[in-house]
């Protein structure tokens, strides 16, 4: 049987599940393929992957392809640092503005939209599009994720921020979950403890790395343009990887609040892997 190919987000914001088996720490029978998430998300849904961290919502579009690995998600009880909206404006002046939003993430674009509806009472015009850290001057404002939203939020180099975890926080007082690990449900049947393997070994990278989040943290800042301090914080008090019943709260009630419903049939079914 071939090894599994399991999918690894190119951001630093899934390293610390990935760093202990990348380290030889942790031993993890598999290849990893590194993409954006909206990368990952199409890579799964097409077999090209078997074993990945997906958008929270791709899962919750098409739950029936798919199990989750329990305890196991990105996701924030507040302040999240790499997933912002940058403007010129204040964000209660967006009304009819363009804003730019990022390809690479679906969960983000969601809830961006939520934010700024219900939170500020704001309907801009959204373009989809690449968005650089130096927006272009035809938008008011643009949602970074990952590695440069980090970088831009630390330089200030707008005078209006709106961190998407922080403003969740405000507008519900419940966690976010912005990703998963999920199992296509045709490989999880084909080896199942080939699977629950996997994620025995990605939780415990998981506890390695984090254990390490100063050597991690040495390791990874410049390639981001942050501070060794900076990074700590980021994995240590921002990011979180864990997936509890009030983080599973936190997301069911985005499902209910936003206008996914019109995609996604509700109540959405969490399908774990079946412990043994």
């Amino acid at each position: 049987m071939r090894r599994p190919r399991v999918g690894k987000v190119r951001y630093i914001n899934s390293e610390p599940v990935y760093y202990g088996i990348e380290e030889g720490a942790i031993e993890a029978a598999c290849d990893l393929v590194e993409g954006t998430p909206a990368e990952l998300n199409r890579m799964l849904e097409q077999g090209h992957l078997d074993i990945s961290v997906i958008s929270s919502v791709a899962y919750a579009q098409a739950p029936e392809k798919y199990r989750l690995f329990p305890d196991l998600a990105i996701s924030c009880d507040g302040a999240v640092g790499s997933v912002q909206c940058l403007s010129r404006l204040p964000l209660k002046d967006l009304n009819g503005e363009k804003v730019l939003v990022t390809q690479e993430s679906l969960t983000s674009v969601y809830l961006l939209r939520l934010i700024l509806e219900r939170g500020y009472g704001v309907h801009p015009v959204y373009l989809r599009g690449d968005v650089p850290e130096a927006l272009p001057e035809e938008v008011v404002a643009g949602l970074l994720i990952g590695d440069p939203a980090l970088r831009a939020g630390h330089a200030r180099r707008y005078p209006h921020q709106l961190d998407l975890g922080q403003g969740w926080k405000e507008l519900t007082g419940l966690p976010f979950v912005f990703a998963l690990w999920a199992v296509r449900e045709a490989f999880y049947e084909v080896d199942p403890e080939g699977t629950r393997a996997l994620h025995r070994a990605l939780m415990a990278s998981k506890a390695y790395s984090l254990g390490r989040a100063e050597t991690l943290s040495a390791a990874l800042h410049a390639r981001v343009g942050i501070s060794e301090e900076a990074c700590v914080n980021y994995f240590r008090k921002q990011l979180s990887f864990d997936l509890t019943p009030k983080h599973l709260e936190g997301f069911e009630q985005f499902l209910k609040m936003s206008e996914l419903g019109v995609l996604i049939p509700l109540p959405v079914p969490w399908r774990f892997l079946e412990r043994v």
